[in-house]
């Protein structure tokens, strides 16, 4: 089954006083790799969130946006730091003494310096919002998926569209080999009789052309080029990550037209060879957007 591996996935839940929103945003990758900006109190939470969002998607980057409404999720604690603040005052004490200061220490003296007090969020996450975010996150992958099986749907008609040219392009070279086997074999002839004349030795022609078949010989290409046409249409209904699998097919197939355009001694052939390599080149590109 073929997949895009760009797509963009949106859900918003509600639960008590909090409401949830997960966007997934994501583009080609060689692996499966993902990128979440969430609170940093959720953090924690990135390996079961990446885990459970494996369990639909194969390939692919994947950039996870939560936000957060509604009651305060995070907690805040006031730290102070006493044993600082005691030789601070100390200090202050010692000081109005030593310089005869007139102005009275206030609490103020300690709030204006942050060394003494700071304000922490907690990173303990409620379990109730904990639960609404895996299950956000969830839902906007298959919906994500969802968006990418339709992608690769119109992916799959487009790969169809060009095998149907590369098979009809494979028909037209198969009807071209003994079309080039016996204008070769013309060509060998008049050449004999240009040198030899009329008597020439048929022998020589034979064992020339015998020699010319082998070395422009291109069935054993045609056939494996038939056969990955047919693996890369069976490919296409397999379930899972495909894409690996047709890139590498796709490989295969350039390196059996390349073949057969250095070895055919034909006209027909080569302009077929040109317009496959070309199609192939367009199926290669989209390839790269298959999970």
């Amino acid at each position: 089954m073929v997949k895009s591996m760009t797509g963009f996935g949106r859900k918003m839940k509600e639960k008590e006083d909090f409401k949830v929103t997960v966007e997934l945003k994501a583009i080609n990758h060689r692996y499966f790799e993902t990128l979440f900006r969430m609170p940093r109190q959720f953090a924690y939470l990135e390996t079961k969130l990446k885990k459970n969002m494996a369990t639909i998607l194969k390939r692919g980057r994947i950039e996870c946006f939560i936000s957060f409404e509604g009651a305060q999720i995070a907690k805040h604690n006031l730290t102070v730091d006493w044993e600082l603040a005691d030789h601070y005052f100390r200090f202050l004490k010692q000081a109005q003494k030593r310089y005869d200061f007139s102005e009275e220490l206030t609490m103020q003296n300690f709030l204006v310096d942050p060394v003494f007090l700071e304000v922490r969020e907690s990173v303990e996450a409620d379990s109730t919002l904990e639960t609404l975010v895996v299950e956000t996150v969830l839902s906007a992958t298959k919906r994500l998926d969802d968006m990418r099986l339709l992608e690769g749907a119109e992916l799959a008609l487009y790969f169809k569209t060009h095998l149907e040219t590369l098979e009809a392009c494979l028909k037209e070279v198969k009807q071209a080999v003994p079309e080039m086997e016996e204008a070769y074999r013309k060509r060998l002839e008049s050449r004999m009789t240009k040198l030899a004349g009329a008597k020439f030795d048929e022998r020589v022609v034979l064992t020339e052309l015998a020699l010319f078949l082998e070395k422009a010989d291109i069935n054993e290409e045609i056939e494996r080029l038939d056969s990955h046409f047919k693996q890369f249409y069976s490919i296409l209904t397999d379930e899972g990550a495909i894409g690996r699998k047709l890139d590498f097919l796709i490989q295969e197939m350039n390196r059996e037209v390349n073949t057969i355009g250095s070895k055919a001694m034909s006209l027909t052939i080569t302009e077929n060879v040109v317009e496959m390599k070309t199609t192939l080149e367009k199926i290669r590109e989209q390839v790269q957007n298959v999970e």
